[in-house]
């Protein structure tokens, strides 16, 4: 019975651990200001994009020494919301192997 208790203290404690007491609402706002701002702020320009299955478009905008980076995500009705940005942004060398290579 003891070790039920117990196992069920530690899972709600490593529940109420992993999730955040309350999730920041995303930043959001019309494409063209928020680029306009990353690149005044942070020097961060466009390098990859990308259309999801359902109409919204994906963007890698990163700072030209990869310093900063920040994924864009614009929805199909228009605002664009920032998904994720951090530092040290590292391009890995594509490797191609197979035959004739």
């Amino acid at each position: 019975m003891w070790k039920a208790i117990s196992l069920l203290t530690m899972l709600a404690a490593t529940i109420t651990i992993a999730t955040p007491a309350s999730a920041a609402p995303p930043v959001c706002g019309d494409r063209e200001k928020v680029l306009s701002n990353l690149s005044a702020k942070y020097a961060e320009e466009p390098v990859a994009v990308g259309v999801t299955a359902n109409g919204g478009v994906i963007e890698v905008l990163k700072a030209p020494d990869g310093a900063t980076w920040t994924i864009l995500f614009t929805h199909p009705s228009g605002p664009s919301c920032l998904i994720a940005s951090g530092e040290a942004w590292l391009e890995l060398t594509r490797k191609i192997s197979g035959p004739g290579v």
